[in-house]
């Protein structure tokens, strides 16, 4: 038996661990504050999505998965890391949050309550055992099915939920991976593969974009240099 083989019997195995583990990644992804507990869960999503996308794909395909996400989860660490670096000039308090006169009343500020965005999963969690049972993709396994539900609801709720390009730009690639289980349910094309792993890096690339250039353009106009939008 090879390698690969291998590698796709233990992923059918351990395909429902697989599938829970990315669930609850998805999750975090949308509640959590921190940037650094955000790009962990990131990069675990990605490698489980690898895990799953095994077995509708050859391995060799799916892995690419884990490549693209890790590069992404390393650029978007390196930007939030130099936006860290150039707040320390200051007062040494770290990335603190951003909040301007009359920001207070607006809807993405009651959105960053981790509380309330806790609230929205737990509802969004009712509305998916509500509704999985009416959902009907006959050519695409049970588990992969649940699989993309999820990650489509979760993904859409934290693009509407957050404003930042961080926590927003990771909703979006929720959502993607859940799009990419349902392509590649349907048709495994090597093309395919190519132009989605392509895209996900451009994304990425946009996201590290914002991120530092909203951060940075966001300190100057604040009072002390040491001041920005994401926490240390």
């Amino acid at each position: 038996m090879s390698l690969v083989d291998l590698i796709r019997q233990v992923s059918i195995l351990i395909g429902l661990p697989a599938a829970l583990v990315a669930c609850v990644a998805a999750a975090v992804i949308v509640i959590a504050r921190d940037w650094r507990l955000v790009l962990l869960a990131y990069a675990l999503l990605s490698v489980m999505l690898a895990l799953l996308l095994s077995q509708v794909i050859p391995t060799e395909w799916a892995s690419l998965q884990v490549i693209v996400g890790g590069l992404i989860a390393v650029m978007l660490f390196l930007s939030a890391r130099q936006l860290r670096w150039a707040s320390r000039g200051g007062s040494g308090r770290g990335m603190q949050l951003l909040l301007r006169p009359g920001h207070e009343a607006r809807w993405p500020q009651v959105a960053s309550l981790s509380s309330f965005r806790l609230l929205a999963v737990a509802l969004t969690a009712v509305a998916y055992l509500a509704l999985r049972d009416d959902v009907r993709l006959p050519v695409v396994q049970p588990l992969l099915r649940d699989t993309i539900f999820w990650l489509g609801l979760v993904g859409l709720l934290g693009l509407a939920l957050h404003e930042e390009p961080l926590h927003a730009g990771l909703a979006l690639l929720t959502f993607l991976g859940g799009f990419q289980l349902l392509l590649f349910s349907l048709t495994q094309q090597r093309m395919l593969v190519g132009i989605t792993g392509g895209g996900q890096l451009l994304l990425g690339l946009a996201i590290s974009y914002l991120v530092l250039s909203r951060g940075l353009a966001e300190t100057q106009p604040a009072s002390g240099p040491g001041v920005s939008r994401w926490q240390a």
